[in-house]
């Protein structure tokens, strides 16, 4: 075992040991899903939600600004709601995403809805209105991991470094401050045909093998703002070799192998499901496909409704956003131009539903 991987294992331990003591509800889910897993059994998936997607940045690889704007949009009391039926599913986890979650004026109230003491709780951030005081804030109100992105290690080439000085080490000693207070971190970053082999990735993983944090590494997807760009996508000796660095590095994980060297597939809609702010789920923040509204039905009807698209029924071996050729031509292209996200009745024919 390397000194990565044991360094993470024993992360991942401490946590559990600091949730036993302040959160044994999230706890004993935990030993739970261990139950689970080890009878072969699926767990629940994590809830990836954007309750607003009010942000304080123009990023241009960024998706959420472009959903389509609806009426209504999830509450305080929705939040609250969604909880209590996360907790009859035996789901352990919510991850926030915006937008910037930080930019909202009641993210605090979003936390308190939810009901920290119950779940594991993730906030996906760009960092800019981090400081060590809001970090131990964020800690006392129960978040206990947080996702920074960070798309190079090299000053000079961090995106949008040029219009915002100081960004970079800024992000730097946020990802070091959150680890010292006691939080899981992880740094999101994006890989492109154009970026993926950059030195500037192994400079990335070096800094988070010796600090011991994660390396998230999401593929570019042609939707949103990168609607049609088929350019920018992974192809299969590019896959490989993140695959091969995350043999060689625990910190550097995907979605599709959150281990070393182990492949679980797709996640979507079996260990990640997105809710946007207007109450769409979809199979993750990449596939733009509605499969039901939490304001029309039970959030458990609707997964299964969603297991029961071959897509997602039959798990693919690779990422359907962003590395599934098919998919993404026969089934991705179809949503653009059209608001955003697509029913998945206007997606999929009826021999695709079990």
């Amino acid at each position: 075992m390397t000194d990565s991987k044991k360094a993470d294992l024993c992360d991942r331990m401490q946590t559990r040991e600091r949730l036993k003591i302040e959160k044994p509800i999230v706890y004993n889910k935990f030993i739970e899903l261990d139950a689970k897993l080890n009878k072969g059994e699926a767990p629940p998936p994590v809830i990836e939600i954007g309750y607003r997607y009010d942000c304080n940045l123009k990023c241009k690889h960024c998706f959420a600004s472009l959903f389509d704007k609806k009426e209504k949009s999830l509450s305080l009391l929705d939040m609250k709601n969604l909880s209590e039926q996360a907790n009859e599913l035996g789901i352990y986890q919510f991850i926030l995403q915006g937008g910037e979650p930080l930019y909202w004026p009641d993210f605090d109230d979003v936390v308190n809805a939810i009901n920290p003491k119950e779940f594991y709780m993730g906030l996906v951030t760009n960092a800019t209105l981090l400081n060590r005081e809001k970090i131990i804030h964020l800690r006392n109100i129960g978040i206990d991991k947080i996702v920074m992105s960070l798309d190079s290690y090299d000053v000079d080439q961090f995106e949008g470094i040029r219009n915002r000085p100081g960004l970079f080490d800024h992000t730097i000693a946020m990802l070091l401050q959150a680890k010292e207070v006691g939080l899981r971190v992880v740094i999101n970053t994006l890989a492109t045909k154009q970026n993926v082999r950059d030195p500037q990735l192994l400079e990335l993983v070096k800094f988070a093998e010796k600090h011991n944090i994660i390396v998230y590494v999401n593929f570019a997807a042609p939707i949103g703002n990168w609607e049609g760009r088929y350019d920018l996508l992974l192809d299969q000796d590019d896959a490989d070799y993140i695959y091969n660095l995350n043999r060689q590095h625990e910190v550097i994980k995907r979605d599709i192998f959150p281990y070393m060297g182990i492949k679980v597939g797709c996640p979507a809609f079996r260990e990640i499901v997105y809710i946007t702010q207007y109450g769409d789920v979809l199979p993750c923040p990449f596939i733009h496909i509605s499969v039901g509204n939490i304001f029309d039905e039970p959030l458990s009807r609707i997964i299964e409704k969603g297991m029961r698209v071959k897509w997602f029924k039959d798990r693919s071996q690779v990422c359907l956003a962003c590395e599934d050729v098919n998919f993404i031509k026969n089934k991705i292209s179809k949503t653009y131009g059209l608001p955003s996200p697509v029913s998945m009745h206007e997606i999929f024919t009826e021999d695709e539903f079990d």
